[in-house]
């Protein structure tokens, strides 16, 4: 059982270096790009919201990493419930950003 937790936590951490990592840094650019403007067209949200997904998608793999797990760290984990911690931080965000915004409007 530790040998097949042991080779998870290698695919994991190559997936980390060569694709979450990279793919998050790129991501990052156009959800700070797009943030600015969530106020001003609403469809923005949905673009930021999964942008968000993939910026902090390294967190889900290194987590995998540590606990070599055998399922694939998804980006997208609230279809599975498997990332509670990604989507409480979602959600927390997300409920900031609103509640300053209806302090803006005051």
């Amino acid at each position: 059982m530790a040998e097949k937790n042991f080779l998870f936590s290698i695919i994991w951490a190559l997936l980390l270096f060569f694709i979450a990592w990279p793919l998050a840094w790129f991501c990052a650019w156009w959800w700070c790009l797009f943030i600015a403007f969530e106020g001003l067209f609403p469809f923005i949200k949905d673009i930021t919201d999964f942008l968000f997904k993939i910026v902090s998608w390294p967190r889900v793999v290194g987590s995998a990493v540590l606990r070599g797990d055998p399922s694939f760290p998804t980006p997208f984990a609230s279809e599975g419930g498997e990332d509670n911690y990604h989507n409480d931080k979602l959600n927390e965000v997300q409920s900031s950003s609103e509640e300053s915004r209806q302090r803006m409007m005051r």
